[in-house]
């Protein structure tokens, strides 16, 4: 069923005969890993709350601020997760989430020794390098935890703690931010006096370090129809090749996941960068308005919207819909699109609420759908490489041209600061309804890549 100790193997055609863990156990290790999960989130996006500070401080500019927020962290993230992916297959994944836990915490507290541009942007550099290894291992860990008839749900509530660590950090972070921007300098124990932003980076990434340690009241689930193996480094390479190889026998199903999701991840990774800056030069609101609302609206909707998703879809699978994950999120983004327009070309705070809600109730299921989609298509020996390599690369689509991009058409299309909602309006009105498209029309790709994988 499952062991405690390093990862185990079955044979392949035994995979069924097993009985999968006690639902306890096994919900229990997802609430451990959305916690983890929770936390990555909270250390990635409190710095969309910094904009003004940091730009006033390093003397940045929002293309600068785009590329620090997105492309700094999204190579790296990218990177790295390549050789997590890998060694999540081979490796006991308890250790790998431990490390990168472990790695993107002390990052984070170093984000606030920075002086300039570049010693920002090469703390964020190891931020991206520890959150790369989280979800490779939960997902890997989560497909050997549920059967797949209840696997969207646990995704869902695994993916929950990204939605509510983005509230978290803009709710606690605005808080926070508000406590000690009454003082141009902080005192912290053992650093000495800093910045009040750069308190705020030691106040959320030093914790995290012991948080880590709940990974250690978790089982490693037995792997299901994956032949044992011995560990080995070799096998990085070796698990991108046999990948490779696997794409090419559903290069159609991936096309369409890959290219949708990648896009609506643009957007939703875009638009996390910038809410808070949209808010503050559109309405004037200070730090704890904005953190307030936008802590309620990615909590709230990032429990509804996952929760939602995760039930129906599951029900959908139940009855037999092999497709379920593609025409759910692709019916979601399609009517997102206009919502988010309507919400980042409003100068009434009360519009922008109410379609923001909307538009992130539809959009906070991504990682449950895209995840899902690609556990139940991938061997069980690809899981880990798979979703890393989507990271790699679809996924470095969005965490790096999504902020990079509404920040330079604010820039360099409409010439001003107070223009960003129109460069987030923009990209919102493009990406969503190609996504759209690509994930509906991709429907029947993905009904075969998932009887194959019955089959095999």
């Amino acid at each position: 069923m499952y062991e405690a100790g390093a990862p185990a193997a079955e044979p392949a055609n035994a995979a069924s005969a097993i009985p999968y863990p006690p639902r306890a156990v096994a919900w229990y290790a997802t609430i451990v890993l959305a916690i983890m999960y929770w936390l990555s989130v909270l250390d990635r996006f409190i710095i969309s709350l910094l904009v003004g500070p940091i730009k006033a401080d390093l003397g940045i500019s929002d293309t600068q601020f785009g590329l620090l927020n997105g492309l700094a962290f999204a190579v790296t993230f990218c990177l790295f997760g390549l050789v997590a992916g890998a060694v999540t297959d081979r490796f006991s994944r308890r250790w790998v989430v431990f490390s990168g836990v472990s790695i993107w915490s002390i990052s984070t507290a170093l984000c606030g020794t920075a002086q300039n541009f570049w010693h920002l942007m090469t703390a964020r550099v190891g931020v991206g390098a520890g959150e790369a290894a989280l979800s490779p291992a939960a997902t890997s860990m989560l497909t050997d935890l549920f059967p797949r008839e209840r696997l969207t749900l646990a995704i869902a509530v695994y993916s929950i703690g990204s939605t509510i660590g983005s509230g978290c950090a803009f709710l606690f972070g605005g808080l926070i931010i508000e406590a000690v921007s009454k003082h141009d300098t902080v005192a912290l124990p053992l650093i000495g006096d800093v910045r009040s932003w750069q308190a705020v980076f030691f106040i959320v990434g030093v914790p995290g370090a012991l948080l880590s340690l709940l990974m250690f009241t978790i089982p490693e689930p037995l792997r299901r129809g994956q032949r044992a193996a011995a560990a080995s480094w070799a096998f990085v390479l070796a698990a991108y090749r046999d990948l490779l190889r696997f794409i090419r026998k559903q290069p159609r199903f991936f096309f369409a996941h890959y290219a949708g999701f990648g896009l609506a991840s643009l957007v939703v990774t875009g638009l996390g960068t910038w809410y808070a800056a949209f808010m503050g030069r559109t309405f004037g609101w200070h730090f704890g308005q904005i953190g307030l609302a936008l802590g309620l609206i990615m909590g709230g909707c990032g429990i509804v919207g996952p929760i939602v998703s995760g039930r129906c879809i599951d029900a959908m699978v139940r009855r037999g819909r092999q497709d379920a994950q593609f025409l759910w999120y692709g019916g979601c983004v399609a009517i997102a699109a206009p919502a988010g327009v309507i919400a980042l070309t409003s100068h009434t705070p009360l519009v922008f609420l109410v379609f923001i809600v909307i538009f992130q109730v539809l959009t906070s299921s991504i990682n449950a759908c895209n995840n899902a989609a690609l556990s139940l298509v991938t061997p069980n020996a690809l899981r880990g490489t798979g979703v890393a390599f989507f990271s790699a690369t679809a996924g470095l689509l969005g965490l790096s041209l999504g902020p990079l991009l509404m920040g330079a058409i604010s820039d360099h299309v409409f010439h001003s600061e107070a223009a960003i909602g129109y460069g987030m309006a923009t990209v919102v009105g493009i990406a969503l309804p190609l996504a759209a498209l690509l994930l509906l029309s991709g429907r029947k790709h993905m009904r075969a890549a998932v009887a194959a994988a019955v089959d095999a």
